[in-house]
């Protein structure tokens, strides 16, 4: 849907015109938003110089996984983002038609007159259902401090005009838990992060003597996405099936010694050399893996399907909207290294199928997990909330 050309204004913590901020969608967004025809600034409203040192102080914690939670979601950070966020909207030279915030770590007055949409992969009460993994946000905190939070959430989703989440599972929880109208919550799921302009995301044609049968990892938090449940599966992998190759990305190089693991460091997107090495690495697999244990979304599945690969996941969060259990891949329970293991050897045996599966991913992918997909269901609210004729 190519709506009428609005004047956006979109704000995050970091420069939105990288591929650093939230793993890439910020940049996603942006360029998409442009493409479909709307003009778009950005802004930062992250925290430098004394505003951070203010934030740092007054979060401080000697557990360091807790100070930096604390010092995303706490109270006075939440503050002085959103003095930021103010203030970058006054000195607009144009007044921007409509505000896209990502995440709620701030917020935006009403006395400023101008409507905003928040796009959002989790939200507090998503992150305390994943405290139990050790992995979620909610985990570093209290209980006090996690109810604090979720005031401020619930006041910046309260004022906001829409929001978009990325999966129909966060879609639910803010109606749930947040009591938002269902009318203005709108699942517009993610594309690829990955700049089309700059890379083939065809599959080459492999043929089943042409290398090892392989599976591929990419994350950089390897235990958060479940490295070494991995590990513990592809140990029974390797024993039914000795050549198999297990590729990881995201941890430093050689830093797993064991047989048919292969750590190829971490890629930076925003190089020409490290765009093409990640997309090596996706078109060097049989198949994609990656067990995470807190996933709101999960932009990695996404990525490998439109390499044509088929992906294996935990059955939780979204990654079974993403995962068309026994077309596209497999979603196993989590923690379950055995039905991890028998999925990947399943798999990793019968490569016809693995490419059969792969090509089912890949035509899923463009269908519904595309950039101009989610801008398209964006531009139909953002067109309401703005009183414009797409």
């Amino acid at each position: 849907m190519r709506a009428h050309a609005l004047n956006i204004l979109l704000l995050c913590e970091g420069d939105a015109e990288s591929w650093t901020p939230w793993s890439g969608i910020c940049k996603s967004l942006v360029d998409h938003l442009r493409l479909s025809g709307h003009t778009v600034e950005v802004g930062d409203v992250d925290l430098h110089g004394a505003d951070r040192y203010v934030g740092a102080l007054t979060t401080f914690s000697p557990r360091r996984r807790r100070w930096g939670t604390r010092f995303h979601l706490g109270a006075v950070p939440f503050w002085l983002r959103s003095h930021r966020a103010n203030s970058r909207i006054s000195s607009c030279g144009r007044r921007p038609d409509v505000v896209i915030q990502i995440g709620a770590t701030f917020q935006i007055d009403a006395e400023a007159g101008v409507p905003y949409c928040l796009c959002c992969d989790s939200n507090i009460r998503v992150a305390q259902q994943g405290a139990p993994s050790g992995f979620s946000d909610a985990a570093a905190l209290s209980e006090a401090e996690v109810n604090a939070i979720a005031r401020r959430e619930e006041g910046v989703y309260r004022d906001a005009a829409a929001i978009f989440p990325l999966s129909e599972n966060l879609r639910r929880s803010f109606v749930e838990d947040f009591s938002i109208p269902a009318a203005r919550v709108r699942a517009i799921y993610a594309g690829p992060n990955l700049d089309p302009g700059r890379l083939s995301v065809e599959p080459p044609v492999h043929t089943a003597t042409a290398r090892e049968p392989t599976a591929l990892f990419v994350g950089l938090q390897f235990h958060r996405k479940g490295g070494d449940l991995l590990l513990e599966s592809f140990r029974r992998v390797r024993t039914a099936l000795p050549s198999a190759r297990l590729v990881i990305v995201g941890v430093p190089k050689d830093s797993i010694g064991e047989p048919g693991v292969d750590c190829i460091g971490e890629f930076d997107k925003n190089t020409p050399e490290g765009l093409r090495a990640l997309v090596a690495a996706y078109q060097s697999a049989d198949v994609f893996v990656l067990p995470t244990r807190f996933e709101p979304f999960g932009i990695a599945f996404v990525e490998a399907m439109h390499f044509g690969l088929p992906c294996i996941g935990p059955s939780a969060w979204a990654v079974p909207e993403i995962i068309s259990n026994g077309e596209t891949g497999f979603t196993v329970p989590p923690e379950d290294a055995e039905a991890l293991a028998d999925r990947l050897l399943y798999l990793l045996s019968d490569r016809a199928m693995a490419e059969k599966m792969g090509q089912a991913a890949r035509a899923r992918a463009r269908s519904f997990f595309t950039w101009p997909h989610a801008v398209s269901r964006m531009n139909e609210v953002l067109s309401q909330v703005t009183g414009s004729r797409s």
